[in-house]
């Protein structure tokens, strides 16, 4: 089998990429191939180091790092443009950036201010960023070559969360954004595979990143979590990463709308 030609070998733009899910996805890209990223956060410096990084991989490693705020419609567009100005075409979008409910507590305590913040950054952004990569793959001319069918334009995967799926009784805001991350993932694959643009999410469980043991410093999750999840491990990013990088890749060719869970078994198992 010629495994050359799933190789990622188009220019990646991702979200979120300073730290945790974000940088290993950027890590994943790299290792299958792709050696032209946009790299975008509002951590500056974590960029600085993420880009150092991947350039430590291989010479023909190119990086355009661009600070964004993907809540800000000005400030998406401008990542989005400067990617384009460095690498000519975006064909691969993974729409990682988003934060947590802070702080948790039931609908009924749960300030505006606290709700449109969690709103703004996880579904707002995604949206925008999702609305800004539509456009510009679409001036695209497709030339994602394919086993079979027409070649395709490109391929976004925004990530939701198993919480997107399932609930949490102090994270309705939260929970609101990533099952919305998934209607809007469903309803955009409907409206542009005729396009050769594909649109998938994916749904990560317990992950250890350092959102998530600060979480744990301060009482947010529960470090026992693991006891619950099916596989008796948390996830790595890592694993997000391969999730990733398959939907993004010709492997994935003929699927759009749908929604990978990479949880370890955690939201398939009953409580007892």
């Amino acid at each position: 089998m010629d495994t050359t030609r799933h190789r990622l070998t188009g220019v990646a733009l991702i979200t979120g990429s300073a730290s945790g899910i974000g940088r290993a996805v950027a890590h994943g890209f790299v290792a299958d191939g792709c050696t032209r990223l946009i790299l975008a956060d509002i951590n500056e410096a974590g960029l600085a180091a993420v880009a150092e990084e991947l350039q430590a991989m291989g010479p023909e490693i190119r990086t355009c790092t661009v600070v964004c705020d993907t809540s800000n419609e000005a400030d998406v567009q401008r990542m989005v443009d400067r990617g384009v100005e460095a690498f000519g075409a975006i064909h691969y979008a993974v729409n990682n950036a988003g934060v947590t409910n802070k702080p948790r507590a039931p609908t009924h305590e749960l300030e505006l201010d606290a709700f449109d913040r969690v709103q703004n950054i996880n579904l707002r952004g995604v949206w925008l960023c999702e609305r800004a990569e539509l456009r510009q793959m679409l001036k695209q001319q497709p030339d994602i070559v394919l086993r079979s069918g027409p070649p395709q334009r490109g391929s976004i995967i925004n990530i939701s969360s198993i919480f997107g799926r399932v609930a949490h009784f102090s994270a309705s805001a939260y929970c609101a954004t990533k099952s919305g991350i998934l209607g809007l993932s469903r309803s955009d694959a409907c409206a542009y595979g005729r396009e050769g643009i594909r649109v998938n999410s994916v749904c990560p469980g317990w992950i250890r990143t350092p959102l998530v043991d600060y979480g744990i410093k301060m009482g947010t999750y529960d470090e026992n979590v693991v006891r619950r999840i099916p596989m008796e491990r948390w996830g790595d990013p890592e694993d997000i990463a391969d999730a990733v990088t398959f939907l993004a890749s010709t492997r994935a060719s003929f699927i759009t709308g749908e929604e990978i869970v990479v949880d370890g078994g955690s939201i398939v198992q009953s409580v007892s």
